[in-house]
């Protein structure tokens, strides 16, 4: 009897193990939609402190992992940002640039688009935020964002002393 209740409770503990829900890590993307059309990128730069032109933090998305910048979605952030931290056109250094399939560059100067950070988790860690708005090529020529969303990893360059 002894055997039969020592088996039982073995088998149950390994059960037990075997059921529990297992998280699968975050994997850098960014969706949204471009005029009403869905687009998801799942090629990308971490964000960074390197190669910034005026923003302190920048990473793109794209949807070939090639050189030309053929849908390609840029996010440059000021400073050091924070959760809960929003951005939006007219920032100073806030910099957002989508490129279309025929290569066209509408960026966030002139635009109304608006970005928040949910949650920044510093060096080595994830960001994820929300978008949408317009983007603006010319006064008559733009594109609307909507229900954007990204995750991506944050890295910056630390020098040894």
């Amino acid at each position: 009897m002894k055997k039969v209740l020592i088996f039982l409770l073995i088998a149950s503990l390994g059960v037990s193990f075997s059921c529990r829900k297992s998280e699968t890590p975050p994997v850098p993307y960014v969706t949204f939609k471009a005029n009403g059309v869905q687009k998801t990128y799942y090629n990308y730069s971490r964000f960074c402190k390197d190669f910034c032109a005026s923003s302190t933090f920048c990473g793109t998305f794209n949807l070939n992992d090639n050189l030309l910048p053929a849908e390609m979605l840029k996010i440059g952030l000021p400073g050091d940002p924070v959760s809960g931290q929003v951005f939006k056109s007219g920032d100073y250094r806030f910099d957002f640039t989508y490129v279309d399939p025929s290569q066209k560059w509408y960026r966030v100067d002139g635009g109304t688009l608006k970005l928040t950070i949910t949650k920044w988790e510093g060096q080595g860690g994830w960001a994820y935020g929300q978008f949408s708005g317009w983007l603006k090529v010319t006064p008559t020529d733009s594109v609307n964002l909507t229900e954007g969303y990204f995750q991506n990893w944050i890295w910056t360059y630390t020098q040894e002393k």
